[in-house]
């Protein structure tokens, strides 16, 4: 599954209500009361403040709010934009101001999944990664040749000196078999690297 890189805003008016849908990546469901607290003081006279997100690895933590609006004309059509896109870790909040025309419960579902679909027009997606954080302890003689190979192929994050060289670093998961090999080698068997957290990250 993908998510977005980063917020986006789209601003779009039906027939003098006007919409404004706002889409963020999140990590953690905590997150979102943040978010929706924030929009709510930011646009107080709001008529709505309608959302969903879509959370987890494989999307499966998902919630759509009308705040509201007739059931089922305004979460759930965002709802359903984010799901067809295969979208994940990512929360969407649609703004709206009542115009004074009444949309009918169709033309409030076209608007919202309208206005969540405009707004994902604007988005840099990214790829989730599984990606790991290693340890690797080495003597001070074999220093140069495993720091020089580590820098080539990942990012260090933490060196840390002491009677021997703890090297901590960032790789992606499907490059460990390669790098623990490689260290290997470099170390005649005496160095591997050690797992020490698993997480995932969007690239």
């Amino acid at each position: 599954m993908k998510s977005i890189l980063k917020p986006v805003e789209h601003e779009l008016v039906i027939k003098k209500s006007t919409f404004i849908a706002y889409v963020y990546p999140v990590a953690f469901s905590k997150d979102i009361d943040h978010i929706l607290s924030a929009l709510r003081t930011k646009y107080p006279d709001a008529s709505h403040h309608c959302f969903a997100y879509v959370l987890g690895e494989q999307g499966d933590q998902q919630k759509a709010d009308d705040d509201g609006e007739p059931s089922q004309t305004a979460g759930m059509p965002i709802l359903e934009v984010l799901k067809k896109q295969g979208l994940t870790d990512l929360l969407c909040v649609v703004i709206r101001y009542y115009g004074g025309i009444k949309l009918g419960a169709g033309g409030l579902v076209r608007a919202y999944a309208k206005s969540t679909s405009e707004a994902l027009k604007k988005a840099t997606y990214a790829t989730r990664v599984k990606m790991l954080t290693l340890q690797i302890n080495t003597t001070f003689p074999l220093l140069g040749s495993v720091e020089s190979y580590l820098r080539s192929v990942c990012d260090i994050s933490d060196i840390i000196y002491e009677d021997t060289v703890t090297f901590v670093v960032e790789v992606k998961e499907a490059d460990y078999p390669m790098i623990e090999s490689r260290i290997r080698d470099l170390t005649s068997g005496a160095s591997y690297p050690d797992i020490i957290r698993e997480y995932n990250q969007y690239q």
